[in-house]
């Protein structure tokens, strides 16, 4: 037989067995008589009498009648239904209280109503001192308080005598040079040596130096035989010039500290006695004034601008200045360099040199006791000139001993916005400030450099002004300009060279020009332009120096500075005539 036959036999399932037509009629008669059956029970149910039976009622009983009177003694009933142990129960009780007091948890239940007041408890011994707290912000400097009493006048305990320990500045440029230095006290310094670092020693003025062959310890030299150089000024080798629009301080008559004796007693009233007394030979009495303008030291005019060389990049914002020494004390100064952050700023950061401003290896930072206002400051001579925030004073600050030295400059614009406590600005127009120097924001006063010495550029409070000041080091004003043929604000920045003030038209523009140009030692503007170009469209600092012939500006974070071409200027040379062609 094929075996898939046979396969396909077995998978059929059987057959259902057939019920005959009389099966079926049984089967529907048993279910008809079942469900009769049981609805005539159900019916019987329902209609009998419980009554004929005298069964009784069903009800729930009651436990506290059928429980003894002492259960509660040693037994816990807990609803209706629930006997407990009062033994069980007490234990189970502290076993939780065990636990919860092991766990540091209590058992809490529904809060009561608020009892009164109770009557206050004595005052309790003062608490443990908490830990100190993080150093908030440095406050805001304070206003200058009153000037105290003179004090009492102090002992020397020197050995020079008073004649050669009198500092008298002597105005124009210094006739000797000497680098400060270190040397023991008493000393005669004669020439630059290395000596042993004990106190500062600062070198006596030419005209007031010990004679030939004295030494400490040996008595008062006679006067008599004593040469004194009288004090020179730079004035007067020129000819005259207009001084219609200039300002100058009227002098003052003081009489040099040789007229007194070691106790202060005046010995001579005048010069010629002074002459006749110790057989001098020339009959000229020395300037005793305040300090002259003089003479220009190199007229020349602007004559051309070389390409912007970058130096390095700030690592910090892209607003502030970067400096050099414009009449460094030795080669070491020359070196080093300076930046500021912001448009206002108290720190000053020094460089080394200008390769740690490339590598950005910054290690010395100088905090001055005033917020420097302005992006006009520049360092002269080791020290940093800067405008005091806030006010009419100009401040000078020596970076090598940290003295300060501030002084009020008439008529400066110094208005502005208030400071908020994280020493930010708030915002303020300009009917609530005075105008910023050349429109830039909190810059009232720009310092400047060239031959002649330290300039001062700000504006006038009072007719709103471009004024240019002649300054010394120890910050008398000299002499100051009202130039009228421009505004301070017109202007993006501006400097002095020989003696000229050149004024730069914009500082966001990439190709502008240096148009205006005034002769401070003429006291008369000079036509022409110079092209100028910003590379990065964001300057906000521009000053020459003369130590190297190079204006350095700042921008958009850029330190960069650029050459110039100088061409000495004649005595008759028309002044009408485009100086960027000479």
């Amino acid at each position: 037989r094929d075996y898939s036959s046979l396969v396909m036999a077995a998978s059929k399932p059987p057959p259902e067995p057939s019920l005959s037509p009389f099966s079926k009629k049984a089967l529907t008669v048993n279910f008809i008589l079942l469900v009769l059956l049981y609805g005539h029970v159900l019916w019987r149910i329902s209609t009998l009498d419980t009554t004929e039976f005298n069964l009784p009622e069903r009800s729930k009983r009651d436990v506290s009648k059928i429980l003894p009177a002492d259960l509660e003694d040693y037994t816990v009933i807990i609803g209706q239904d629930t006997i407990i142990p009062k033994v069980v129960f007490e234990r189970s009780c502290d076993r939780i209280h065990h636990y919860c007091a092991d766990k540091d948890m209590k058992l809490v239940g529904f809060m009561g109503p608020r009892g009164e007041p109770g009557h206050e408890g004595p005052v309790g011994p003062p608490g443990r001192r908490g830990h100190m707290g993080s150093i908030g912000p440095s406050g805001l400097v304070g206003d200058e308080g009153e000037a105290g009493p003179p004090g009492i006048d102090g002992k020397c305990n020197c050995s020079f005598p008073h004649l050669y320990v009198q500092r008298i500045p002597i105005p124009g440029p210094p006739i000797i040079q000497i680098e400060e230095k270190m040397v023991p006290v008493p000393v005669v310094v004669v020439k630059e040596v290395e000596v042993s670092k004990l106190v500062p020693f600062e070198p006596t003025p030419p005209g007031f130096a010990p004679p030939p062959g004295w030494s400490p310890g040996m008595p008062r030299p006679d006067l008599s035989k004593t040469r004194i150089i009288p004090r020179y000024t730079t004035s007067g080798r020129r000819r005259p010039r207009p001084t219609t629009t200039t300002t100058t301080e009227a002098p003052t008559t003081t009489l040099p500290p040789y007229f007194y004796d070691e106790n202060g007693t005046l010995l001579y009233t005048s010069w010629e006695e002074y002459a006749n007394v110790t057989n001098l030979t020339t009959t000229e009495p020395p300037y005793l004034g305040p300090p002259t303008l003089g003479y220009n030291r190199r007229e020349c005019v602007l004559a051309a601008v070389g390409i912007p060389v970058l130096h390095a990049e700030s690592q910090y914002g892209e607003v502030g200045s970067w400096m050099r020494d414009a009449n460094p004390s030795s080669s070491w100064m020359s070196e080093k360099r300076w930046i500021t952050d912001g448009f206002a700023s108290p720190v000053l950061y020094e460089y080394e040199s200008e390769r740690q401003l490339t590598n950005k290896k910054q290690k010395i930072k100088y905090y001055v006791d005033y917020l420097a206002s302005g992006t006009g400051s520049v360092v002269y001579n080791g020290s940093y000139f800067y405008h005091r925030h806030g006010s009419n004073h100009i401040v000078r600050y020596d970076m090598d001993s940290s003295v300060q030295v501030q002084k009020e400059l008439d008529g400066l614009a110094f208005k502005d916005c208030a400071r908020l406590p994280d020493h930010t600005f708030e915002k303020c127009n300009e009917s609530t400030r005075d105008p910023w120097l050349y429109n830039r924001a909190h810059n009232y006063v720009d310092y400047a450099v060239d031959e002649n010495g330290l300039w001062v550029i700000y504006i006038n409070g009072d007719t709103g002004g471009l004024r240019v000041a002649k300054l010394e080091t120890d910050l008398t004003v000299v002499q100051s300009w009202e130039i009228n043929d421009i505004n301070g604000t017109e202007l993006a920045d501006s400097f002095v060279m020989c003696g000229v003030l050149y004024g730069l038209e914009s500082a966001e523009e990439r190709d502008t020009f240096i148009s205006f140009a005034y002769d401070l030692y003429r006291n008369e503007s000079i036509a022409g332009e110079v092209p100028w170009y910003n590379p990065y469209r964001g300057l906000t600092m521009l000053d020459f120096n003369p130590s190297d012939g190079r204006l350095y500006f700042f921008d958009k974070r850029r330190l960069l500075s650029v050459n110039v071409r100088m061409e000495d200027m004649d005595e008759d040379v028309p002044q009408e005539e485009d100086w960027s062609s000479i």
